[in-house]
């Protein structure tokens, strides 16, 4: 069975390795270091576990019962957040979260401060502590689009959480697709096809996920509630149809939630969203979030974007042009430096304006 590492070798590790040693630390000291205590002071024993959170309150799971703490997320400071995934430490009265865990891993993505109508990009959790992200993707309504797939394998990347891509409503699948889902086979990715609705490759998928916390990620509509029923063998989470006109999904999971489908094994559904921004990152280096263009980066000007000069000048763009690149991944690449730069652009602008 491929597994993330062999996608992870073609990585810059200097480039990468520091961001993710710097996400780390993020995950644990962004939230006061009094509330975040070790595993080890603890022992070996079994602990609470977030599995879902709201504005005014968190779900906590402990021997088999849930607990709900009222009031919890709101109260606290917004340094002390909890998000599902995390483990922590509740008072005698199970009333009250008096500390969590240390993070192994946080997944989260960019969004823009719409509430101000600026250009400042937030950053916001969707769970943490996750061995494994599932990009669950379609082959119809809504359609297949690798340029979403390209902009969650950055963000898994620089989290440092193996990939998965599951592509669901598989009966349905074009050539075209089947071509998108061979490029990122060489790359070693693991690539699952299931068509949730008829229970097939499900257990297929099982198998990628055993012993794992896994999540969730994609567009709505693609069939992410769909699957997580069909790995519990149940029916209990609400689904939606896709809309005709936009062949878009509507929204029927609203908040991140946490299940386990096996003693071992738990799987985190997220809702779906539109877009996906990456504006956190550098320009300069999402070159190395595109692992098949590390052999090519012997272009004439050492700060080369690969975007703004001349074929024969770029080693990648001539690595495109003699089909040792695939074109589409070069397009998704561009477009990212293209909002990258445009955010930059927009952000000065708005310095330049205070």
């Amino acid at each position: 069975m491929p597994h993330y590492e062999s996608y992870q070798s073609f990585q810059t590790k200097k480039s990468i390795n520091k961001k993710n040693k710097a996400k780390e630390v993020s995950a644990n000291k962004s939230i006061d270091e009094a509330f975040v205590i070790s595993r080890k002071k603890l022992g070996d024993i079994d602990l609470p576990i977030v599995i879902e959170t709201t504005y005014k309150e968190a779900k906590v799971l402990y021997k088999g019962e849930i607990i709900t703490v009222y009031g919890m997320q709101r109260n606290i400071p917004c340094n002390q957040l909890v998000f599902p995934g995390d483990y922590v430490v509740l008072d005698g009265d199970n009333k009250k979260i008096t500390n969590v865990l240390e993070r192994s891993t946080i997944l989260s993505r960019d969004h823009k401060d719409r509430a101000r109508r600026s250009n400042v990009v937030l950053n916001k959790v969707v769970a943490t502590n996750i061995d494994t992200a599932v990009i669950v993707v379609s082959a119809y309504s809504p359609p297949l689009h690798p340029k979403f797939i390209d902009r969650y394998l950055m963000i898994l990347q620089n989290c440092g959480i193996e990939p998965i891509i599951c592509l669901n409503k598989a009966d349905l699948k074009t050539k075209q697709d089947e071509e998108v889902l061979d490029i990122y086979r060489h790359l070693n990715i693991p690539v699952v096809e299931t068509s949730a609705l008829n229970n097939e490759g499900v257990e297929n998928l099982k198998n990628y996920l055993y012993n794992k916390r896994a999540i969730f990620v994609g567009h709505s509509g693609v069939g992410k509630s769909t699957l997580t029923n069909a790995l519990m063998n149940f029916n209990e989470i609400k689904t939606g149809d896709v809309g005709n006109k936009s062949l878009r999904g509507r929204h029927t999971t609203t908040s991140s939630k946490f299940y386990y489908w096996n003693d071992h094994s738990s799987i985190i559904d997220t809702p779906g969203i539109r877009a996906l921004d990456v504006s956190s990152f550098q320009p300069s280096e999402v070159q190395y979030y595109f692992p098949e263009f590390l052999n090519y980066l012997n272009c004439k000007y050492r700060s080369c974007d690969h975007v703004e000069v001349k074929t024969e000048d770029c080693g990648v763009k001539t690595a495109v042009k003699d089909g040792l690149i695939k074109s589409s991944r070069y397009e998704s690449y561009v477009r990212i430096m293209e909002d990258l730069t445009q955010n930059e652009k927009k952000t000065k602008n708005d310095e330049l304006c205070i």
